[in-house]
């Protein structure tokens, strides 16, 4: 009888042992789950900027155009193209920083660890229309640059990313000088196009071309001097050169017309800075409108 007892107990014992087993088993097999946050949460990221980005800085001694921050700018942040808060910039040390600490407050629904987020210089739509043919015009108005970083940890209300911001500009700078034979045109506007209609007026938040076509500029008086476009050509990245034509309005509203071919070297990128200084154009016997800004192609 006394065996029996024991044989059953320890029958019992074996079977509670291995539905323990197959139960810490289970335990091992689930994965842990990612804590996913609701609200508004305080994100810091480090960031830091190429070259041709905002604010921008042309250093007459090399011909270069450089980029750094500076503390009145502001980052936009999207998730999943929702716009979901802004960033203030703390720029780092020296008189043109080129790194920079983004923070500021999001407000999101369904954050977790491992998702993206996007950041925007400095608006929520994009439009190169309206030029007035001005490095400051260029900064303030029609600079586009991005960025991706990707949430790593979520404490309280704080969101860190696993990597610093490396801001990327969206459109190349062009610097461009008229010229009809050994004299500078004094130019009241001037029209831009692609011969494969590849400048965009217009885009998408990702960056898709919604509108392309003529670029026109029209500084605040007539002027002989260089005048600056923001430009995104969709060619950019393709191997393909282009050429753009122009159409050109002097101060007398006399026309003038000429093209310039844009190399492959030049569209390798976003980002660039373009000098074209000496771009020939010829007078046509037609005369502009005294009071036509509009577009002519």
């Amino acid at each position: 009888m006394k065996k029996n007892i024991l044989l059953m107990a320890a029958l019992v014992g074996a079977v509670l042992l291995a539905g323990c087993q197959r139960a810490e088993e289970d335990l091992k097999d689930e994965k842990p789950q990612e804590p996913v946050a609701e609200g508004t949460f305080f994100l810091t990221v480090e960031a830091s900027k190429g070259a041709d980005t905002k604010a921008l800085y042309l250093d007459t001694s090399n011909n270069k155009l450089d980029a750094y921050w500076e503390s009145t700018e502001k980052v936009r942040v999207y998730k999943e193209g929702s716009y979901i808060g802004q960033l203030d910039v703390t720029p780092g040390a020296g008189d043109r920083p080129l790194t920079a600490t983004l923070s500021g407050e999001i407000t999101v629904s369904g954050l977790s660890s491992g998702d993206a987020l996007m950041l925007l210089i400095p608006r929520e739509s994009w439009d190169y229309t309206g030029q007035v043919g001005t490095l400051a015009d260029i900064e303030s108005k029609y600079d586009y640059a991005k960025a991706s970083v990707t949430v790593a940890t979520i404490s309280g209300n704080s969101v860190t990313t696993n990597q610093s911001a490396d801001f990327l500009n969206q459109q190349s700078v062009y610097r461009f000088g008229f010229r009809a034979g050994t004299d500078a045109v004094s130019v009241k506007s001037f029209t831009v196009s692609s011969a494969n209609d590849a400048l965009v007026r217009t885009c998408s938040l990702d960056g898709t071309a919604t509108e392309s076509g003529s670029i026109t500029v029209t500084p605040a008086s007539a002027t002989s001097e260089l005048i600056y476009a923001a430009l995104r050509n969709t060619r950019v990245g393709s191997s393909q050169a282009d050429s753009y034509s122009f159409s050109v309005i002097a101060s007398d509203n006399s026309l003038y017309l000429g093209g310039k071919d844009i190399p492959a070297t030049s569209l390798d990128a976003q980002g660039k800075f373009i000098s074209a200084q000496n771009v020939e154009v010829s007078q046509t016997r037609l005369t502009a409108s005294s009071t036509s800004t509009s577009e002519v192609w």
